[in-house]
């Protein structure tokens, strides 16, 4: 059967709440019921995984600003199964599997898209930075826009694990914060430092979550460098003071996971 088109006068969250549901309630994980363009242009959504409810209060967990889906990345978790979306938006499979272990559990909340978001480029994030930074950050981090530019994550993680960060990664250390004396960039660290180039990429990793998929250009990446959907920054916000907010439970089953994440 062709899918259909919701029609109710349900309000958008609701109605993308209702599909999102008979989706994962099917064992077939396929659902006939989708949401028009024009409805899915009017809402906007983060997947977020924490420990307990106050991990959820804000749209992200300790940091100035989220990551937001549009429209077309909460489709996919309407039309693809919970483990494909997540890596469509970003989301590795050994990112995954650590947060599960960690007895973790994954969220999708969703909300009506304001003029907040703003398109993920390097452009737009560093003039977010700038505005929201003090002058002092701004400047150690814009100085290197045309470098972020031009340079791949990983040649740019290369010349850091020759230096700073004493040949871990990026991801090691992020994973593991301050623990054991790992070079983890808390604010305090990087308003201390000179402010490299491999630095200021390390405190956008660990205090905005800019990964290694991040490559400024308004899209999510999975990790075999396909581009997906768009993908947004706002400032980050109490959950509680977003009109129409909702949160989802994201069903994940850790065999679907590639065993060797």
């Amino acid at each position: 059967m062709a899918n259909s088109i919701v029609t109710s006068d349900e309000n958008i969250i609701e109605k993308f709440a209702n599909i999102f549901q008979s989706k994962n309630d099917n064992s077939d994980g396929v659902c006939e019921q989708v949401l028009s363009e024009k409805e899915l242009d009017m809402i906007a959504g983060r997947a977020t995984q924490g420990l307990t409810d106050v991990d959820f209060e804000n749209l992200q967990k300790d940091k100035k600003f989220a990551w937001v889906l549009g429209g077309d990345g909460l489709d996919l978790f309407l039309k693809k199964s919970n483990i494909e979306a997540l890596r469509s938006i970003g989301c590795e499979d050994r990112f995954i599997r650590k947060k599960l272990e960690d007895g973790r559990h994954y969220r999708l909340g969703i909300f009506y898209k304001s003029e907040q978001c703003a398109l993920a480029t390097w452009d737009e994030a560093l003039s977010l930075i700038d505005r929201y930074y003090p002058k002092s950050f701004s400047t150690k981090i814009c100085q290197h826009k045309d470098a972020f530019k031009s340079m791949t994550f990983d040649e740019i993680e290369a010349r850091a694990k020759s230096s700073y960060l004493n040949g871990k990664t990026y991801f090691k250390v992020n994973e593991e914060g301050t623990a054991l004396g790992y070079p983890y960039m808390t604010d305090d660290v990087f308003s201390a430092c000179e402010g490299t180039l491999e630095e200021a990429r390390g405190f956008l990793y660990n205090r905005l979550g800019f990964t290694g998929l991040f490559d400024g250009s308004g899209y999510t990446k999975d990790s075999a460098g396909q581009l997906h959907v768009k993908e947004y920054l706002q400032l980050n916000l109490p959950v509680r003071d977003i009109p129409g907010f909702r949160y989802l439970h994201i069903p994940i089953d850790m065999n679907d996971l590639h065993p060797d994440a």
